[in-house]
This record gives structure tokens, C-alpha cells and sequence, in this order.
């Protein structure tokens, strides 16, 4: 099968192919679901070179609530996308999920991000199916109302991408999905239900999610 390049639209779509968020880099066309950010960058490369070792435990204050599994299911994964639709309207692109994602906090300061999503997203006309699966880990910090990540690592992240029905090289999308929606978000959390909101753009975008 011929393997087509289009760098040019895989650039646009990937961070915003997350979530995945899902997830947590603003590149220049397309930002992902955590907005901009003083923190440190992600450091995920193909080589895998970044640490998901923990380094800091989370805050007292947020201990109490946020460790634990937290699942974004499909209601909350079309929410999160009409807000990022509605942040870049204008702007030729848009994004229909279909799937889930799961969210493990650690007590200790580590995450892990899992998503198993497909993204249809269209680009100026264009059609392109990515499919995210596998994971993403790193570590994180948190006050009593905001969550940051420090280095994430992708080399348990999948992705493919086809247009047409053909195989297209994701390209820079591993790298530019590697962020889960924690990047640096603030947040809040009350028994079984974790908000996390965005800045995308100068609009919110918002992350629900449920204990389970």
C-alpha cells in the first residue's frame, strides 16, 4: 500500500488528537487540550527518553482527592471537543471523537494517560481517521486548585492515521499528543468527579471525568 505524507496537515491536527486529549501541548494550528504553559515542556521523544519517575508528591491538599482511576467517557469526550470546535472556529479544522480515556493519579506524584480513541478530524476538506491507543506516563505536581505535569514519556503510545482509507505517516503526532489533559490545568475534585479546565486559546475548554 502506498504511504502517503501531509505534513502540513498532520502538523495542524496533532495536538488536538488527544486527549486526549486528549491531551496537554498548544502547537502553533491546533492546540491540545491543556493550553499554554510555564511549566516545563514534555520531553517525549521517539527515543523515549523521558522519565515517568516520579519526583514531587502532589500537594496535602490535593492528595485527599485526586489519586485514583478517572475514566473520560464518550458524553465527556464530545463536550471537550465542542469546546476546542468552538475555540478555532474559523479556523478550517474540527475534531468528532468516538471512544475513551482513562486518567491513573498516583498518591506518589506519577500519571499515566491511556487512551483508546479514534479522531476524525477534517482539515480544510480533508478527511483524516487518527487512532490513539496504548499510553502515556510522567509525573505531576498539584496545589489545591491547579495540576501541572513534568516529563511525560510516549513509548507506550499508538497511533495510526489514514486518509482515504490509506496509511499516512503520523509523523510528528506521537510527539505532539504525548500530554494528557493534566498539563496544566486547573481543576477541581469532589468525590467521584474530576473537572479539568484549559485555557485554549483565551476559551475554556473543559475535561470531566469519573472515579472508576
Amino acid at each position: 500500500m502506498n504511504r502517503r505524507r501531509v505534513a502540513p496537515v498532520i502538523t495542524l491536527i496533532a495536538a488536538a488528537a488527544l486527549a486526549v486529549g486528549l491531551s496537554a501541548c498548544a502547537p502553533e494550528a491546533a492546540p491540545g487540550p491543556t493550553g499554554s504553559s510555564s511549566a516545563p515542556k514534555p520531553t517525549a521523544s521517539g527515543s523515549g527518553s523521558a522519565s515517568a519517575t516520579p519526583s514531587e508528591s502532589p500537594s496535602a491538599s490535593a492528595s485527599t482527592c485526586l489519586p485514583g482511576t478517572w475514566k473520560m467517557d464518550q458524553a465527556a469526550l464530545d463536550t471537550f471537543y465542542t469546546d476546542i470546535n468552538n475555540a478555532q472556529a474559523g479556523a478550517g479544522i474540527s475534531f468528532t471523537p468516538k471512544g475513551s480515556a482513562t486518567l491513573t493519579i498516583g498518591a506518589d506524584g506519577s500519571f499515566s494517560w491511556a487512551p483508546s480513541l479514534e479522531l476524525t478530524t477534517s482539515v480544510s476538506g480533508t478527511t483524516i481517521l487518527v487512532t490513539i491507543g496504548g499510553q502515556t506516563a510522567g509525573t505531576y505536581t498539584a496545589t489545591a486548585d491547579r495540576i501541572t505535569t513534568q516529563n511525560q514519556s510516549t513509548d507506550g503510545l499508538q497511533v495510526s492515521a489514514t486518509i482515504d482509507g490509506v496509511a499516512t505517516d503520523p509523523g510528528a503526532i506521537t510527539d505532539q499528543i504525548a500530554g494528557a489533559p493534566i498539563g496544566d490545568s486547573a481543576y477541581t475534585c469532589a468525590d467521584d468527579t474530576l473537572t479539568l479546565t484549559s485555557d485554549i486559546g483565551g476559551a475554556a475548554a473543559t475535561s470531566v471525568l469519573h472515579r472508576g
